[in-house]
């Protein structure tokens, strides 16, 4: 079962990393290919009841870029909240406490590290800011024992108990641009070999993550409607067709998507219906 958990871990983490660094101060509106200036894309962003920033999670740099758009838009409206990746759903205690300035740093960094792999210090400005500031929190991931469990028997597999957590069905499929990124992930993984039958079910886990995600903003924003979310989630989470696709399932949140360039994006060459803005990477 560790070998199975490790194994999964190693997949997620080819979908949730790439290349970013040394973020322009402008960004590229991808509609028309154009820079905008950051306080332009500000602007646009808080239109949106949901926005989603790609997460390349080894990257400081980027993560000050993600406090800078959660900074100016707090700043024209306070009602704000961060739903979280790297968080999961059996912590949301946690984060409220940390969020109500209950928790000392020590104690709050214990927690992280059960959830989170990647060290306190790439996103530790991120959490201050919103402790300090009484910036709810919204633990989006599932457990990754549920995950582990979809991947070996699919959603059918899963107890009566393990549902209630989910969003309403039993069946996620991703769309055919997540599905094509997909199979290229398990090309860089397998090479020619076949898939093991023990991941047979992958691609529906990662379709319930997307759903999840989307799930839980929707259900948040129907207890405080006049509060915008930003998700830092990993660009395959974060990307159109992932996460921010799902949110028509479960209801009425408008969003817009902000990624980092990535190396993939030179076979996948997003478009408008990827992404709405584009921060550009380091020379």
């Amino acid at each position: 079962m560790k070998r199975l958990t490790s194994f999964i871990s190693s997949i997620v983490l080819l979908l949730a990393t790439g290349i970013c660094a040394n973020a322009a101060q402008s960004m590229v509106r991808v509609s028309d290919h154009t820079p905008v200036e950051f306080g332009q894309v500000v602007t646009d962003l808080e239109r949106a009841d949901a926005i989603f920033i790609g997460d390349t999670h080894d990257d400081s740099e980027l993560h000050g870029k993600q406090l800078d758009i959660i900074r100016a838009l707090y700043a024209k409206d306070p009602h704000l909240a961060i739903g979280l990746e790297m968080f999961t759903i059996e912590n949301q205690a946690s984060l409220d406490q940390w969020t109500s300035g209950k928790l000392e740093e020590k104690d709050f960094i214990h927690i992280y590290s059960q959830n989170w792999s990647y060290d306190w210090s790439l996103y530790r400005d991120i959490f201050i800011f919103a402790r300090d500031n009484r910036i709810p929190m919204i633990a989006l991931n599932l457990p990754k024992q549920l995950i582990a469990n979809v991947v070996r028997q699919g959603g059918q597999g899963l107890s009566e108990a393990d549902k209630k957590e989910l969003p309403p069905g039993e069946v996620w499929t991703l769309t055919p641009r997540q599905l094509e990124y997909m199979k290229r992930i398990r090309q860089q993984v397998f090479g020619n070999r076949p898939v093991p039958p023990r991941l047979a079910n992958f691609d529906q886990a990662q379709a319930l993550r997307n759903h999840s995600m989307g799930y839980r903003v929707v259900k948040f924003r129907e207890k405080s409607p006049q509060t915008k979310v930003v998700v830092v989630a990993g660009v395959w989470h974060a990307i159109k067709n992932g996460a921010p696709d799902s949110l028509k399932e479960y209801g009425n949140c408008s969003y817009k998507v902000v990624l980092p360039e990535l190396r993939e994006f030179s076979w996948m060459k997003p478009t408008a219906e990827d992404v709405d803005y584009l921060i550009p990477g380091g020379e």
